[in-house]
């Protein structure tokens, strides 16, 4: 029985490193059914299911497995892996508070007991949180601070995550060509270790700076194909975020129901998955397509919407602009 056991932990590994997540779920279902406490099997389950755009099942999981009585002595790195996956998590569902707590401690953890790699992590994800709440200049600290030990321990992976996020708060920041160049730096260290998923993303970073500079036919195609590939393998909140920019590039377009259609999607994802962030940003975006079309009754529908979502996460840059609209 136990070798058996051993084999499927095996497998699940081998699977979790070629990013093969609906294997990793299905081989681990059944063990961690049978067994809630902090145990490999169990936070690469929540981990595969977090990919798999189920962050509420994950994030109760995580919850449970954290709050186990043993969950501090039993296994060291799997108890700061599960804080710092709890981070992602309820970043993900726009809880933000929750997520600074938990990465916070995955990142004090992974100090005190010298893990670089998962420190490296942390501090990436709590450079995202620093971004969406406007501290621009904070987050590329964290996200600088995290790149030195990402070459060193080799993570082709993470360092495609961290230069996709620097590249997402220079073109917050206005840095276009700063942004691009860190988005092909992030499409480069993706498809070196074969992660589809973020090599996708890079290209929706790409496809949104095409929109900035005026060329919506090229956003659009990019961001339908990377939307197909999230499709393909499953990953609803980046399948939102794609949908979101082809609605904004059909709408510069002036292809108003293409637009409102990739609109829909998009917000029937996040608000199906609670992808708040996603959500949020989708409402936003929309806004610009109902004053295209006169509509702006529900212009300040998605913008009060919108506000009240941003006001919640604190992302408070995010709900001046909106508040700055004139939409009476």
């Amino acid at each position: 029985m136990d070798s058996l056991r051993d084999m499927v932990l095996v497998s699940a590994r081998e699977r979790a490193a070629a990013g093969v997540w609906r294997d990793v779920a299905t081989l681990l279902e059944p063990r961690v059914r049978a067994d809630c406490g902090l145990t490999e099997e169990a936070v690469l389950y929540a981990e595969a299911i977090l990919y798999l755009g189920e962050e509420r099942r994950a994030r109760e999981l995580l919850r449970r497995v954290l709050a186990a009585p043993e969950s501090t002595t039993r296994d060291p790195s799997m108890h700061r892996r599960a804080a710092n996956m709890l981070g992602v998590a309820s970043f993900a569902l726009g809880d933000l508070d929750e997520a600074q707590s938990a990465l916070t401690t995955a990142l004090e953890l992974a100090t005190r007991d010298d893990d670089p790699a998962l420190l490296a992590k942390a501090t990436n994800n709590l450079g995202a949180i620093a971004n969406l709440r406007g501290r621009h200049q904070d987050a590329l600290w964290h996200y600088r601070l995290a790149l030195p030990t990402l070459q060193r321990v080799g993570d082709r992976r993470r360092l495609a995550q961290a230069y996709h996020n620097i590249g997402i708060t220079f073109r917050d920041t206005g840095a276009l060509e700063e942004s691009d160049e860190h988005e092909r730096r992030a499409i480069e260290y993706a498809t070196e270790s074969g992660d589809v998923r973020l090599a996708a993303m890079g290209r929706v970073g790409r496809a949104e700076l095409a929109l900035r500079r005026g060329d919506a036919a090229l956003a659009e195609t990019t961001a339908r194909l990377a939307r197909d590939e999230f499709e393909r393998i499953g990953d609803p909140l980046n399948e939102a975020d794609a949908l979101r920019l082809v609605g904004s590039a059909c709408g510069a377009q002036q292809r108003y129901e293409p637009a409102l259609e990739a609109f829909d999607r998009a917000l029937g994802l996040a608000h199906e998955r609670g992808h708040a962030i996603a959500e949020a940003e989708t409402l936003r975006d929309r806004v610009s397509l109902w004053l295209a079309l006169g509509e702006r009754a529900r212009a300040r529908e998605d913008a009060r919407r919108a506000m009240e979502i941003f006001g919640r996460l604190g992302a408070v840059a995010e709900r001046e602009k909106l508040e700055g609209l004139s939409l009476d």
